[in-house]
């Protein structure tokens, strides 16, 4: 009975020091995480060498309160002519029966300044007329005279005088210069014009008050022609808007100005083969064309006759009478010596000098 109770003291005992005991951990499997493991590195990376490292370590931080205060580009308004008095205007190159007249806003600042059109590096004209196919190489804007030998292509403004932008030009003054532009166009009498800009083709509708649809897009053919006396190279110059070729305009890519310029030279194809029709376009009136030359002082002596010479069955498109001060009768007229039938070339030098000398009016000089 004894022995019992010792064992069974015993056994409890033992019992007691089990929880003492170490038992090996259960394994368990480890759940890899999803993330790669990020290498540690035990020495600073190195950068490659650049030459502006040093200005860029000494950068100051920009707090978000300073950016906010950071100068932004003022937006420019209308600027008198003194303005850019510095500046000429461009020449135009331009003669009788072109393919394509391209007719730009203004002179910019640069192209001014170095003389030529398109002037300025970030402008796209001459890339597009390239990749359009207009020309075989990329021409430098100051071989812009070559246009109309080479390529049967001429350049002109709507405004002479040069700005930086456009906006520097009122309303008012890009909408005056339409008869006069349109007096050009019927001189020269190309089968195309080709407004490098959509804003340009806007002033020209309005003007002529072209009754546009709701579904008439920005660019492309515009739905009006100028026609020619029956004698002309060409009957008809029809009217094209693009895009400006401005590196500021993003609204279109330099692709997409190429691919719309690639559309008026496949309709100068369509007009040569007699397979793109007009019977439907408005035709502009000779009341809508200038009836005065240029300037006299801005013009030169063959600018002057071709605007003074009439034609028989246009007279009133090509006829514009200039009227000596203090005189009533006209120095340009139908029935002045500069009329067709009469070419007597030292009595029409005469004139045009006459016309030369005339008093400039305020504000023209």
């Amino acid at each position: 009975m004894k022995e019992d109770e010792d064992d069974s003291a015993l056994n409890q005992f033992r019992s007691s020091l089990s929880q003492f005991s170490l038992s090996s951990p259960q394994k368990t499997e480890l759940r890899r995480s999803p993330r790669k493991p990020v290498p540690v590195r035990t020495s600073p990376a190195k950068r490659p060498a650049s030459d502006d490292d040093e200005a860029e370590e000494k950068k100051p931080k920009v707090s978000s309160r300073d950016k906010s205060r950071s100068p932004k580009k003022q937006k420019r308004f209308y600027a008198p002519p003194e303005t850019y008095g510095h500046l000429r205007e461009l020449q135009d190159h331009l003669k009788l029966d072109l393919d394509v007249i391209f007719c730009g806003i203004n002179p910019g600042k640069k192209s001014a300044e170095i003389g030529h059109h398109f002037g300025n590096p970030s402008n796209h004209f001459w890339w597009c007329l390239h990749h359009s196919g207009f020309t075989d190489t990329q021409l430098p804007p100051h071989e812009d005279f070559n246009l109309p030998d080479r390529f049967s292509l001429g350049l002109t403004n709507l405004v002479d005088r040069p700005t930086s932008e456009q906006a520097e030009l009122s309303r008012s003054e890009q909408l005056t210069n339409v008869p006069f532009f349109l007096a050009k166009i019927a001189r020269y009498r190309p089968r195309f014009v080709c407004f490098v800009g959509l804003s340009i083709a806007k002033v020209v509708d309005t003007s002529l008050k072209v009754p546009l649809s709701p579904g008439t897009k920005s660019w492309g053919l515009r739905p009006y022609k100028m026609v020619h006396p029956s004698d002309s190279t060409f009957a008809e110059t029809l009217f094209f808007a693009a895009p400006s070729t401005s590196g500021l305009v993003t609204q279109f890519q330099r692709p997409d100005k190429a691919r719309i310029f690639g559309e008026l030279r496949q309709l100068v194809e369509d007009m040569k083969a007699g397979t793109l029709s007009t019977t439907d376009m408005m035709v502009i009136q000779p009341h809508q064309i200038a009836k005065t030359p240029p300037k006299p002082e801005r013009a030169g002596l063959d600018s002057l006759l071709s605007f003074a010479s009439p034609t028989q069955t246009a007279g009133e498109l090509y006829s514009f009478p200039i009227k000596a001060e203090g005189s009533s009768s006209d120095l340009f007229s139908s029935s002045s010596p500069f009329n067709a039938q009469q070419k007597d070339s030292g009595e029409t030098g005469k004139m045009a000098d006459e016309a030369i000398q005339l008093p400039l009016r305020e504000g023209d000089s």
